[in-house]
């Protein structure tokens, strides 16, 4: 039985939700909102740092929360300042999501390279979806010698999802689209993942899933962890792989 306080709850956010033009049916079955996200390699630059950063930061509505930054020394402030308000142009005005950017020095030099996704469910496909400043933005990228990996991500609860999730998904996609999405329940499994450079082998379970294996030079993805709570990513740019966590 729903208590009393839950059901205020509910019904309280669904009047409020219908008020705004939602529906009973996208409230329930809507996904789990908006999300836009930058993954990539860039190099020790502040300019080059900032222009992936405000371009990121002009996709996102006018009114957020504050950015959560994980970065070493000078970079927080750096990306603080790009984040501001301010460098939101084009972005829809109206959301009100979550935004994280993390930027981790990573051990050896490497190409720099640039991967975008949003709530489409799909990785951009460089040839067909960047615009002429985003081709100019990558290409000073690819030319430069990457030392950090950056992850920039806004996400959009929808109205009710929370309240109706029960349980994680891992969501798998390449630049083709979603290729798979895989229970994160108790039964642990093992898979691999054909992307641009090879093969990406998975371990999937219910303490999330990580990359046991990979056929990119690097192998960065490797040693980027667990990937468990919703909202959590692990990317490999160069295989146009993404792995990310979601409520289901």
């Amino acid at each position: 039985m729903i208590s009393r306080r839950s059901f205020l709850k509910l019904t309280g956010i669904a009047a409020a939700a219908a008020g705004a033009g939602f529906g009973t049916g996208s409230l329930v079955d809507g996904g789990t909102g908006r999300r836009f996200a930058v993954h990539g390699f860039v190099p020790d630059d502040d300019r080059v740092v900032t222009d992936v950063i405000r371009f990121f930061s002009s996709e996102l509505p006018s009114a957020t929360s504050a950015p959560a930054i994980s970065a070493d020394g000078r970079w927080t402030r750096l990306l603080a300042d790009a984040l501001r308000p301010g460098s939101r142009s084009s972005g829809p005005e109206s959301g009100q999501g979550h935004v994280a950017v993390r930027l981790v020095r990573i051990g050896e030099a490497l190409p720099g390279d640039l991967l975008v996704t949003d709530d489409r469910k799909r990785i951009y496909d460089p040839a067909g979806d960047f615009s002429i400043a985003l081709h100019g933005l990558r290409a000073r990228l690819k030319d430069s010698e990457a030392r950090y990996m950056i992850s920039a991500t806004y996400t959009e609860e929808a109205p009710l999802a929370s309240l109706f999730a029960t349980s994680r998904v891992l969501v798998v996609e390449s630049d083709r689209g979603v290729i798979d999405r895989i229970p994160l329940d108790g039964r642990q499994r093992t898979l691999s993942v054909d992307g641009r450079m090879g093969r990406t082998g998975l371990t999937v379970g219910a303490d999330g899933a990580h990359v046991h294996s990979a056929s990119c030079r690097h192998g960065l993805c490797r040693t980027a962890g667990v990937a468990t709570h919703p909202g959590d990513v692990i990317a490999c740019a160069p295989n146009r792989i993404l792995l990310r966590v979601e409520t289901a």
